[in-house]
């Protein structure tokens, strides 16, 4: 198992640096018994106590963590448990959980849950922003659009412009919605690449030295819960999601996308006695304006059905989760001998 901060032999300098502790250790104890210093023995005695323990979870870290140990195992059930399918970078194949969580995230393949296809939260977004892009650009024209009858003229702008303020309002929502979504992935290939090879061997290092024993914990908590709870979480989810995406089909996207292409055809072919005729026709623009409302309407009831399921997965959810992996930290902080305080935050209390 190749791993860092210091190169392959990461865990081999974390062994070493105990064995020179757990020396240094029986030295000044020896010490202590030799100028019968109670402080000198008393430390010795720690020192050597802290050693064998740090070697304990050297060892069973070096267990847990091997690329077909319980960690991988327990993840990997929770993940096949659930019949989902993916695929990821080769440097994500030990943990399947990241695995999903950044499939469910930015997969460019569908990836199948509970053996449903689903499309990625990207995609989603991406298809959102495509679709209330291509409504603002047919709006913006519609708006733009003037015409001219013999006794009057008339335009749509007052008409379209609350529609097309609104569309404009969501496509910002939905382009840092996006970006949300692409930060969340790099962490997961952040946790993925270092929790296990850096994270995890520095931490156990900074804990043999007494100065830095508190802040080594709280670096091994940090990396078990970011490699562990942060991506199952992701598992949560979309297990809490599953029932939402039952409400539309996959076609749902291309639907909406027709019917704001459509709308130009509408609009023009419902008023064409209007521009050609040379009387004031109330009723034709009348019905063209009706026609164009309800139309809007209807797409925009579409989209933000489907803009409010993103906006619980995009920013609700990953509350939960960062929820969750600070509450493991704070817990496996306290086990391994280091505290987690996160000031005003008390749910994690």
């Amino acid at each position: 198992m190749e791993v860092m901060p210091f190169g392959k032999y990461g865990f081999g300098i974390g062994i070493t640096v105990i064995s020179i502790m757990l020396l240094i250790g029986g030295i000044i104890l020896g010490v202590g018994y030799a100028l019968d210093d109670k402080k000198f023995k008393d430390f010795g005695k720690q020192e050597i106590y802290q050693s064998i323990v740090n070697g304990v979870i050297l060892g069973s870290l070096i267990l847990l963590f091997l690329p077909n140990g319980i960690i991988s195992d327990i993840v990997n059930y929770a993940v096949s448990s659930n019949n989902a399918s993916y695929s990821c970078p080769g440097f994500m194949a030990q943990n399947s959980g990241i695995c999903f969580a950044y499939n469910y995230l930015v997969g460019t393949a569908q990836y199948k849950f509970n053996s449903i296809s689903y499309p990625s939260l990207s995609e989603i977004t991406g298809s959102m922003l495509a679709s209330f892009s291509a409504l603002a650009i047919f709006l913006g024209i519609i708006s733009g659009t003037t015409i001219n009858l013999i006794v009057v003229s008339f335009s749509p702008s007052s008409m379209i412009m609350p529609f097309l303020h609104q569309v404009q309002y969501i496509i910002e929502i939905l382009s840092a919605s996006l970006i949300g979504i692409y930060v969340q992935a790099s962490i997961l290939s952040f946790v993925a690449i270092t929790a296990i090879s850096v994270l995890l061997p520095l931490g156990i290092i900074l804990r043999t030295f007494f100065p830095t024993r508190k802040l080594g914990g709280f670096i091994m908590a940090v990396a078990i819960a970011l490699y562990v709870v942060f991506p199952l979480s992701y598992l949560i989810d979309a297990t809490l999601m599953q029932s939402y995406y039952s409400q539309y089909s996959q076609n749902s996207f291309q639907q909406i996308e027709v019917q704001a292409q459509s709308l130009n055809s509408q609009y023009l072919g419902s008023i064409p006695s209007s521009v050609n005729s040379t009387s004031f026709n109330v009723a034709d623009i009348s019905g063209a304006a009706s026609s164009l409302l309800n139309s809007l309407a209807n797409i925009m009831q579409s989209l933000l059905f489907l803009l409010s399921g993103l906006i619980v997965q995009i920013f609700i959810l990953p509350v939960f989760s960062i929820v969750l992996t600070g509450i493991s930290i704070k817990e496996l902080s306290g086990i391994l001998g280091a505290e987690a305080s996160f000031g005003k935050l008390r749910i994690f209390t």
